[in-house]
């Protein structure tokens, strides 16, 4: 937590160094109580130690920002325990732990409700109308790390009841050799596993999406399948005081947070949004509800567990784990299920059995309150509304056109029956939305009369900024043998070298490059009208600063430099 508060801040300081507009200085909002909270067990950053050269590598690769900025913490907490005990901040955190161990284990502690902050929907807000929103709860620190602690306990108890082909939020297991949290990677390439075992073959898909499964999950169903999860053999050989704590733990989650009590009356209070300046609202799918069966009244009802905390997720993989039992109880070793939090993916080679599992999969959704998207029979659509659509019947996974599609998405990837790989056109969107934001944030400081940075200093770090979020920290040292990770090359690592990824990443590279040049044009004219005396040696620095350094720091090379 700590770490990533370094980084957001060395974000929004880098914002800071190139102005001195006082709307931009990040110091004058002052912390969080959270955040003062967690700076204050753990001395300033000014005196964290330096990492060691031999310790910024790791199988000869360069370690990420995030790994070392962890190491450099460590040595410092280490420095201060051998040289300084007594440090006011080693106090704290010591009491802070002693603090946190209290709350789980002799249960007196409650967890507080969650503040909600709206997160939009769309990457840029209208002022005009009111903005679709999602509810983030935002947990204080102390309550954070208590549900986080308890999620990793109940997932590593949980975790060898649910099925393999659930791939979010679960336990560390063996992946290629290594043992790791399973990614949105692994559902993929089982999909691209299937496909090659059944070259030739026609293949049928259905897939499903649900509408606001954290919004609309009832309480008394969540309960009722925990209690049989506690009350299975495997569950009873762990100690009873521990496993008394995580229940009240969880308990406790739930009851400080519905979505109909929680959230929706903020619609009614415009509050909640002017603080993040955005008009706003929050939907919902009480209609459904009703005409589904599932309530008379939503009102007495306890409904929706917190978007973005710590226990969500395992929630989720109780609660649906039922509906994986239900798909696969009919043993077929042709059929392939895959889920990914609430996405999931049926392929058959046969198209009464793969419709047959989607009944099944949706049967066993109503059983648990839930709601879908309404699935759409994909024959009698166009390729546009076919896309648009997120859940649709079976439907042929192959090259016969006008009865189904020769594409399937699935958790950000694109998969192509004759095995190829693309990025999703929505995340491919995404990511030009980034480059552009990113641009155009450091565009205003340089209309900004408080600008404190030369021009060539700013184009420099919109380049930095760019090439780190696109493909990581690469130098032209390590750029042919560097691991990208924490960006957006990372999250595309199943992509190979066909002609819809060249494509896909030339029009990333492309974009980036666009914005770099309408950048340098603008500070070309900006130059140009407030030219001074300047010696040529002056400008010929200039003009090397602004060369853009090309293939090495591209998304084309760098997703696919070990590919080829």
């Amino acid at each position: 937590m700590r770490v990533k508060l370094a980084h957001r801040r060395n974000k929004d300081h880098l914002i800071h160094l190139h102005t001195s507009n006082p709307q931009k200085n990040y110091h004058r909002s002052g912390p969080t109580k959270s955040e003062e909270l967690l700076c204050s067990l753990f001395p300033p950053r000014k005196k964290w130690k330096t990492v060691l050269q031999h310790k910024r590598f790791k199988d000869g690769a360069a370690r990420s920002t995030s790994e070392k900025t962890l190491i450099s913490l460590y040595a410092t907490i280490k420095y201060f325990e051998r040289t300084e005990p007594t440090a006011d901040f080693l106090v704290q955190m010591n009491d802070f732990i002693k603090e946190i161990q209290s709350a789980l284990h002799e249960g007196g502690y409650k967890i507080a409700s969650p503040k909600i902050i709206p997160k939009l929907k769309e990457d840029k807000p209208s002022l005009t109308k009111k903005n679709i929103c999602r509810p983030i709860a935002s947990f204080g620190l102390k309550d954070k790390i208590i549900l986080s602690i308890t999620n990793r306990y109940l997932t590593a108890i949980f975790d060898p009841f649910f099925i393999d082909r659930s791939y979010a939020f679960r336990y560390k297991r063996m992946i290629n050799g290594k043992e790791m949290c399973p990614t949105h990677h692994e559902p993929v390439e089982e999909i691209l596993t299937y496909r090659k075992e059944h070259d030739g073959v026609s293949l049928f898909v259905a897939e499903c999406d649900m509408k606001k499964f954290f919004d609309t999950v009832n309480h008394s169903v969540i309960k009722g399948i925990f209690r049989q999860f506690f009350d299975r053999k495997l569950i009873l050989a762990y100690p009873v005081e521990d496993i008394d704590n995580a229940k009240r733990i969880l308990y406790d989650y739930l009851d400080v947070y519905t979505f109909n009590h929680s959230v929706l009356p903020l619609n009614d209070d415009q509050k909640n949004f002017k603080k993040f300046n955005i008009p706003g609202k929050y939907e919902w799918v009480k209609e459904e509800l009703i005409s589904n069966g599932y309530y008379k009244r939503v009102a007495s009802a306890k409904i929706g567990i917190p978007q973005g905390g710590a226990l969500s997720g395992l929630i989720a993989n109780v609660v649906l784990h039922g509906v994986d039992k239900q798909v696969i109880r009919k043993t077929d070793a042709e059929l392939l299920y895959v889920r990914f939090c609430d996405d999931m993916l049926i392929i058959h080679p046969d198209e009464k059995e793969c419709a047959s599992a989607f009944n099944r999969y949706l049967s066993g959704i109503r059983s648990k309150k839930l709601v879908v998207h309404q699935p759409v029979n994909t024959p009698y659509l166009n390729p546009r509304d076919f896309w648009a659509e997120k859940s649709k019947s079976c439907y042929v996974w192959g090259s016969e056109r006008g009865i189904g599609s020769p594409w399937i998405g699935f958790v950000g990837y694109e998969i192509h029956h004759q095995g190829y790989l693309r990025v999703r056109k929505s995340s491919l969107m995404k990511e030009m939305k980034k480059q552009f934001k990113v641009v155009g944030d450091l565009k205003l400081i340089l209309k900004d009369p408080h600008c404190r940075s030369s021009e060539n200093t700013i184009y420099e770090s919109v380049a930095n900024r760019l090439i780190g979020m696109s493909v990581g920290r690469v130098n032209l040292w390590n750029y042919r043998d560097m691991k990208n990770e924490m960006c957006w090359t990372s999250g595309y690592r199943l992509l190979t070298d066909n002609k819809y990824t060249r494509i896909q990443l030339k029009r990333l590279d492309s974009s980036r490059n666009r914005l770099l040049l309408k950048l340098r044009n603008k500070i070309a004219k900006m130059k140009s009208s407030e030219k001074t005396e300047e010696t040529e040696e002056e400008e010929n620095a200039i003009s090397i600063e602004q060369i853009y350094l090309g293939s090495p720091f591209s998304y084309y090379y760098q997703t696919l430099k070990n590919k080829r």
